[in-house]
């Protein structure tokens, strides 16, 4: 026997004598890259891509493994030398982030990847992670060691923060093999992941790592079942292409293997049913059929998109389309849109698609599509404003308008039209829904529209054909939900996970990993809280005393609004407050709708016109000259999702809230004595709920500030810009990302043996 041969016969020994040789042997077969594929090998037996005419970090980690392997069952030393070879040269080409955090970049391009520069990936971080745990091992190098501690950072940080994670759902978080957004959620790449940092606890036992795993894992074992079609298995679940053979095969052989690490049966189970698609007759014949009739699909869409439209060329700022009903008028989707225009200043070139022109038009780019009349509230126009939508932005399309991105502002109208353009133009289209997908199901919607049909003073012929058209109409706005569904590429729904609006996309088919819910943006710098004076000032020209107690209810006077409790819930506080305070009392409201007559009937007999002033719709400067000098917000509304914007603003403006439990936000935005939720369409509890503020103006201030702290620190400019960019991945976002880690540089220099 050789010295050599001796010498690692004894450190396979001594591994075997620590109980670590098993740990330590990679769990997945790697030997195909023994002998990469297009590759060379260096003088260093590092392989070199002739294709890319660049060293790959992703096939070099894999290729260390491979040789680890091999080593291992062989005791040969080449192999160990070409191992520690690989390990050199991952160690000495990490890139630095910044002082904490590195990774290996690649640089070559990907198929519907959306950058042409630099990207990190969880498939490389982990195989190198995995490495780098065999080689302190084996040489006690500390070098080795080092590097991994930074490698690892990159697992904690979103990918916006130079990282290879991305949050799904509350709380959870998913490791991309391709580290751009939007996130492409493949599983193999993030079970290789897994395994790096499964050895990297095994070397150090870190606890904040071991909390990492488990949060990862349980984020996976919500999105498996998305990956299993029933026959076959996805790759991905941004594109959905059914994987290859080999590719489900490696993703049964990865499953058996986390099973092992994980001890987890479900793991184990769903790598047995996988393994049966490989090998039954039925499923093999199906995959064969369904890639068939997707690769036919595909070639048919991509001719008629060179027939349709001209090639893209994407420019910066990226040009994006916001397709809303009408624009712009006041209102929370005016907010939002008013906050996406803020946070992407510089970003994005923003264009609107809307059917109905509100005042000051001119200031904004804005295109019209279909006749005044033909609203989406009826049938059969609904489908007339389909069609005029689909048409003017194919139009807009043809004419040379280059849109990266189109995002519709509701779920059923923009939002069906445009996801079927986008998806012909191929196009990514994110729709913001505002609760529209809850009407098709919503009992309460159709009760108050068939009430609305009820109380006109037409002739009966008349009422019978208006209400026959209503049955027709459900139908027809289903169907909408179901197009917006099926194509629009990501969901992103305000409002706090759990709610009303995750059972309806859930039932409408829409995955989880389709589905963001974030927290609407409020921008407090724009809701100055007035001092004394300045406050009395604003109410003195306004015809307000300045020591009135205002009440502002600022709304669309529509039947979900619940306006009739709101006056009732006055008309009783008012018997039970003090005469200073009923002196005092202004009820200010603000809104214009179909119930607008209604409320000043309302209002006069119940014989509170003294108290109550109609300001009618105001723009948005006068709702927060509203909000900023009142004392209560009421909020009585008795339908609802999503977070209501008109109740974060009063907030924002350190009002004190008054709001029924519709939406359920509501509760979760109260919470902790920043306001007062009150059960939906209860006068009593929310006559109580007035008499208690409008007797205690300091209650008032006290909660009204609390509130503004939340909104402050929940709803901020900064969270909102985060989460559009991760739904979006508009143009420019991963160029940013790449300049994060420009030093292409070893982290610490010296050798390793």
């Amino acid at each position: 026997m050789t010295t050599q041969q001796h010498r690692v016969d004894s450190e396979v020994q001594s591994l075997k004598k620590f109980g670590i040789y098993k740990i330590l042997a990679y769990p997945i077969d790697m030997s195909p890259f023994l002998i990469p594929p297009g590759c060379t090998f260096d003088a260093q037996s590092v392989p070199f891509n002739d294709g890319l005419n660049e060293y790959h970090p992703t096939i070099i980690a894999q290729c260390a493994l491979a040789y680890w392997n091999h080593y291992l069952t062989t005791h040969e030393g080449q192999h160990r030398r070409a191992f520690m070879a690989q390990v050199r040269w991952l160690v000495e080409n990490v890139a630095l982030i910044d002082d904490n955090a590195a990774g290996w970049l690649i640089s070559s391009p990907r198929p519907n990847v959306y950058s042409n520069r630099s990207w990190l990936s969880a498939l490389t971080q982990g195989s190198g992670l995995s490495a780098l745990a065999r080689a302190y091992r084996l040489s006690s190098d500390n070098l080795f060691l080092e590097v991994a501690k930074r490698i690892v950072r990159t697992f904690e940080r979103d990918i916006l923060d130079g990282g290879i994670s991305t949050p799904v759902g509350e709380g959870g978080i998913f490791f991309e093999e391709i580290a751009i957004y939007p996130a492409s959620h493949k599983l193999s790449g993030f079970i290789f992941s897994l395994f790096g940092l499964y050895d990297y606890v095994g070397l150090t036992g870190d606890t904040s790592i071991k909390q990492l795993i488990r949060d990862s894992l349980a984020t996976m074992h919500r999105l498996l079942d998305e990956f299993d079609v029933g026959f076959w298995t996805r790759s991905d679940l941004m594109h959905g292409d059914l994987a290859s053979p080999a590719h489900l095969a490696l993703q049964v052989e990865l499953l058996e293997a986390l099973s092992m690490y994980s001890r987890c049966d479900h793991c184990s189970a769903l790598a047995a049913r996988w393994s049966k698609y490989q090998h039954q007759a039925g499923p093999r014949l199906h995959y064969f059929l369904a890639t068939c009739c997707s690769a036919l699909g595909r070639a048919s869409l991509y001719g008629m998109r060179r027939a349709l439209f001209p090639a893209p060329h994407h420019s910066h700022p990226a040009r994006v389309c916001i397709a809303v009903t009408s624009f712009p008028f006041t209102g929370g989707i005016l907010t939002v849109l008013e906050g996406i225009a803020q946070v992407t200043k510089g970003f994005w070139d923003i264009e609107y698609l809307a059917q109905i022109i509100g005042p000051d038009a001119e200031k904004h780019r804005l295109h019209r599509f279909g006749a005044t009349k033909i609203a989406p509230w009826h049938f059969p126009l609904v489908w007339l404003y389909f069609l005029f939508g689909m048409r003017e932005l194919v139009s807009l399309l043809r004419g040379g308008a280059d849109y990266q991105l189109i995002l519709p502002q509701d779920g059923l109208f923009t939002a069906a039209f445009s996801a079927l353009v986008g998806k012909l133009a191929g196009i990514r289209v994110v729709c913001i829904d505002h609760s529209t997908l809850t009407w098709p199901g919503s009992r309460i919607y159709r009760a108050e529209r068939v009430a609305t049909v009820k109380r006109k003073r037409w002739h009966w012929t008349l009422k019978h054909l208006a209400l026959l058209m209503l049955k027709l109409y459900w139908p027809s706005i289903s169907l909408l939900a179901l197009i917006s569904a099926h194509f629009v590429d990501h969901f992103l729904i305000p409002g706090v996970p759990g709610d009303e609006m995750e059972e309806v996309c859930n039932a409408l088919g829409v995955r989880y990993s389709r589905l963001t819910r974030f927290n609407s943006m409020i921008d407090v710098h724009r809701h100055v809280l007035l001092d004394t004076g300045s406050r009395a000032s604003m109410r003195e020209k306004k015809g307000i005393a300045a020591d009135a107690i205002v009440v502002a209810i600022i709304c669309r006077l529509a039947p979900e609004k619940g306006l009739e409790i709101a006056m009732q819930s006055i008309d009783q506080a008012l018997s039970t407050c003090s005469s200073d305070a009923r002196s005092r009392l202004r009820i200010v409201i603000a809104g214009d709708g179909p119930l607008g007559k209604y409320l000043e009937e309302d209002i006069q007999r119940r014989q509170l016109h003294q108290i109550c002033i109609l300001w009618g719709s105001i723009p948005t400067e006068e709702v927060i000259t509203l909000l900023g000098m009142s004392d209560i917000f009421l909020y009585t509304s008795v339908r609802g999702a999503c977070f209501p914007m008109s109740v974060l603003e009063a907030m924002a403006s350190g009002c004190a809230v008054i709001a029924s439990a519709q939406p359920l936000s509501n509760a979760h935005l109260l919470a902790e004595g920043r306001g007062i939720e009150v059960p939906v369409g209860d006068a009593e509890q929310t006559s109580a709920a007035l008499t208690r503020l409008i007797n205690d103006l300091e209650l008032c201030k006290s909660m009204g500030q609390l509130a503004r702290n939340y909104v402050t620190a929940q709803h901020s400019p900064t969270m909102f810009r985060r989460t559009l960019l991760r739904a979006t991945g508009w143009s420019g976002l991963n160029e940013m990302l790449a300049d994060k880690a420009v030093g292409e540089a070893a982290v610490v220099g010296g050798g390793a043996n």
